[in-house]
């Protein structure tokens, strides 16, 4: 049987799938965080990761690990413009496969609704990026530069500003908001003050800030005033991460479409309002598009492309049928 293997992983989980040549995803499996620069073994660990999902989507599929013909792993701290072979060079030590290909998430994000490379891909999710590819497939990034200097409209970016605009009430330097309630709720605490023994505490989780940002959401979507302002921001911040990347290409004027990845969409209208309205404004000709498929099945693609699959109607169609079915079989199991 020959199969690819396509992986999509970021800050917080990693999707791994397997699929045949014909684009019949067989297997889902799913791990931890695969982004090296937030792992403390770096490229090794996120290789460990990518191989732990890769296990598992062959155990869903029923079959012992064999030999891939290609695999593509879309990981977010890769590159957008340029190879990284440090993480390459850890994947081949773990995966048995032809031919290993090692991109941005961004990638897969983008392959997954448009079948291509080319448009700009915005990912907001534990952190955000926007990468742009242009017809002759060069790429432009903006963002992407973690959570200490950068990731503006990110789930950790929004869920610090929510976290810190529930310190300042509680102190009284800010304006009174629901998130100070929320945050008690959110981590089981009785005071505000209880925020330091969650935050401080070592190891640091990631997902103890980035979590937050849904309370963030629930917190506008009902008015208040402090998180509506936190999420408008971070939907202008993501707009202009867009701008930024088609410009640089020369695409900011013209037509392309615009991807939206990555669960801080998941949100709805509370975040897309502000990002379309900001996006209209820097970039009227651009178009959002929705992704027919989640970005783990976009690295499936890639890896048939790189296989010298041809994405046509009938691959589109296995796609669209395997993945329903292997989502439906995963959601009966949880």
């Amino acid at each position: 049987m020959d199969v690819v293997i396509g992986a999509d992983g970021g800050g917080t989980k990693t999707a791994c799938a397997i699929a045949q040549m014909d684009g019949n995803i067989i297997g889902l499996g799913y791990a931890g965080p695969s982004n090296h620069l937030r792992l403390p073994g770096s490229h090794a660990q996120a290789a460990e990761t990518v191989l732990e999902g890769v296990q598992a989507a062959f155990s869903d599929a029923g079959i012992a690990v064999i030999r891939a013909r290609q695999a593509y792993l879309a990981l977010g701290g890769v590159d957008v413009d340029r190879p990284n072979e440090k993480m390459a060079e850890a994947a081949r030590q773990v995966l048995d496969a032809e031919e290993i290909a090692t991109d941005n998430d961004a990638a897969a994000g983008l392959a997954a609704a448009t079948g291509e490379l080319y448009g700009v891909v915005i990912i907001a999710g534990t952190g955000s990026i926007a990468m742009a590819v242009d017809g002759e497939g060069r790429r432009r990034r903006s963002g992407g530069w973690g959570y200490r200097i950068g990731d503006e409209g990110s789930g950790q970016w929004i869920g610090r500003l929510g976290l810190e605009a529930a310190a300042k009430a509680h102190d009284g330097r800010g304006k009174p908001t629901s998130l100070a309630d929320r945050v008690l709720d959110h981590f089981g605490i009785e005071t505000v003050d209880g925020l330091r023994s969650v935050l401080y505490k070592q190891p640091v989780n990631n997902r103890d800030i980035a979590d937050f940002c849904m309370q963030v959401m629930a917190s506008a979507r009902e008015g208040d005033e402090v998180a509506l302002d936190i999420v408008n921001r971070a939907g202008r911040e993501l707009a202009l991460a867009v701008w930024s990347a088609a410009d640089g290409l020369g695409m900011a004027s013209a037509e392309f479409p615009v991807v939206r990845q990555g669960s801080v969409f998941k949100a709805g209208d509370v975040i897309a309002r502000p990002f379309e309205e900001e996006l209209g404004r820097l970039a009227p000709a651009a178009t959002v598009v929705s992704a027919a498929f989640p970005p783990v099945v976009g690295a499936v693609m890639l890896a048939l492309m790189r296989a010298g699959v041809e994405i046509d109607g009938a691959v589109r169609e296995n796609l669209a049928r395997s993945w329903e079915e292997v989502e439906a079989r995963h959601e009966r199991l949880s």
